[in-house]
């Protein structure tokens, strides 16, 4: 049955119901005045106001009728609504990551249930065009793997033959850089589609987060150099959490990286760590161009890159922080982008605690 009849049935219902408490409570003082006539006579039944006896009639059997259809169109709506709720809160929760999960279904085959079998096809869909599109990317990025491999060496081998030209020889040393190029976009790609599938392997082992961020203030440092940035440590809390100490060295670094490449000539990078609600609260701040709002949502998304000024000179593929976040996820963490009140790009990076 349709919910279009269902909520027509119901209603007629609820109105029949309503017109016969009307018609009770009508009859009733229509019996009531008969008898007054048989036992008082006219001038009996003519000494009750007509308004009195209508007001009667409203208010004993208009009101509760009126009370009955209220409370019957409310339960209808809470009843009739309550599938809509739940699936627009399927809809809220839906993303990449449970697309297999579909939404329950009613069951009767109204518009309801046959619009949650349209929804449950389309992530079904969906879930099948994400998986193809990571098992494409993973087996095209391994594909790719050995060709590169093989042209790596060849050119290498070009560069040390002492019977290469001069001429050649700098051409083929321009042909090794765009080849290492995309071997590492191909390592970052195979990261992203596993991370994808969730292949990504993890160790968890206890780590001094604060050592590897002191660690991380000196390789800083020698990576600014050459911008002339100054580097500074502002606070350094001692903090444990869980993870790969591989994995979390290459979330740093590629966050201090994107600090030094995206700032000013002369301009500053400030780090710090701290505890806070459970957490170790990693910032990095530096005094390059500061992003519009609608572009720092963008900044994890892959291939993306948001400072047009720089995006032709600075080297990167665009898959930095894609790569981030994904570490920070694996982590039970989180990575946001904002702006300080001074006006400074600000990174924050937040890890579960032990014990939390």
């Amino acid at each position: 049955m349709t919910l279009r009849r269902r909520i027509l049935l119901f209603y007629s219902f609820i109105f029949g119901v309503a017109f016969l408490v009307i018609g009770f409570w009508s009859w009733f003082e229509f019996d009531e005045q008969q008898r007054v006539i048989r036992e008082g006579g006219v001038k009996a039944a003519l000494k009750e106001s007509p308004i009195q006896e209508a007001l009667e009639i409203i208010f004993l059997g208009g009101v509760p009728a009126l009370i009955l259809g209220v409370v019957g169109g409310g339960l209808l709506m809470r009843q009739a609504l309550r599938p809509i709720e739940e699936l627009t809160a399927a809809l809220e929760r839906t993303d990449a990551s449970n697309l297999a999960e579909l939404v329950k279904r009613t069951g009767n085959g109204d518009e309801l249930d046959r619009m949650s079998a349209v929804f449950n096809g389309m992530k079904q869909r969906l879930g099948v065009s994400f998986t193809q599109s990571r098992e494409f990317t993973l087996h095209a990025s391994h594909e790719l793997k050995t060709p590169l491999t093989i042209m790596h060496g060849t050119l290498e081998q070009m560069l040390a033959d002492s019977a290469t030209p001069s001429l050649h020889r700098e051409h083929v040393s321009s042909m090794l850089e765009e080849v290492q190029r995309l071997s590492s976009i191909v390592g970052q790609l195979t990261f992203l589609a596993k991370a994808d599938a969730g292949l990504l392997t993890v160790a968890h082992e206890i780590i001094a987060l604060d050592e590897l961020v002191r660690d991380l203030t000196e390789d800083t440092t020698m990576l600014a150099t050459s911008l002339n940035v100054t580097v500074t440590l502002a606070t350094c809390t001692p903090v444990q959490v869980s993870g790969d100490r591989m994995r979390l060295r290459q979330l740093l670094l590629t966050l201090a990286d994107n600090a030094v490449k995206y700032n000013q000539q002369g301009g500053s990078i400030t780090l710090s760590l701290r505890a806070q609600d459970q957490h170790a609260v990693f910032q990095i701040t530096n005094t390059g161009p500061v992003l519009a709002t609608e572009l720092r949502a963008r900044v994890f998304e892959r291939f993306f890159r948001g400072d047009p000024a720089h995006s032709t000179t600075v080297e990167g593929s665009g898959l930095g922080l894609s790569i981030a976040e994904s570490i920070s996820q694996a982590h039970g963490g989180s990575i946001v982008m904002d702006t300080t009140a001074e006006g400074l790009t600000r990174i924050t990076l937040r890890l579960p605690l032990i014990g939390t």
